[in-house]
């Protein structure tokens, strides 16, 4: 189901290049299959177009992390975290802080492993 749904994104993107939403839902599908990078790239569009988009930074640091590139994911949380400020969408920036913290302490524990 994912594969068709991202075809369609696919094609609105074509028609509608600026349409954050178009993009964030791309985003979703390719992470509902875990194309990582895919997921990554469409959430950086998002981004681009809309810095004050909370919601893309949550998922592409997820992505990030995901593809192995916790240093770039925690940039991308605590970027979020100013954008969620902004917005005041303070549970956003609740989300993030958390998986910064979560984040943070895997990286301590690999380092006394």
């Amino acid at each position: 189901m994912s594969e068709s749904r991202i075809a369609v994104f696919e094609e609105m993107v074509k028609d509608n290049p600026d349409e954050v939403m178009v993009w964030y839902g791309l985003a979703s599908e390719y992470s509902k299959l875990s194309r990582w990078s895919d997921a990554a790239n469409a959430l950086k569009n998002v981004i681009r177009r809309n810095p004050d988009y909370p919601a893309a930074y949550q998922m592409l640091g997820t992505a990030l992390m995901n593809l192995q590139d916790a240093d770039e994911a925690r940039r991308v949380w605590t970027a979020g975290i100013a954008a969620a400020t902004r917005t005041g969408d303070w549970k956003a920036a609740q989300h993030m802080e958390r998986l910064l913290a979560e984040s943070a302490s895997e990286n301590q524990s690999d380092f006394c492993a």
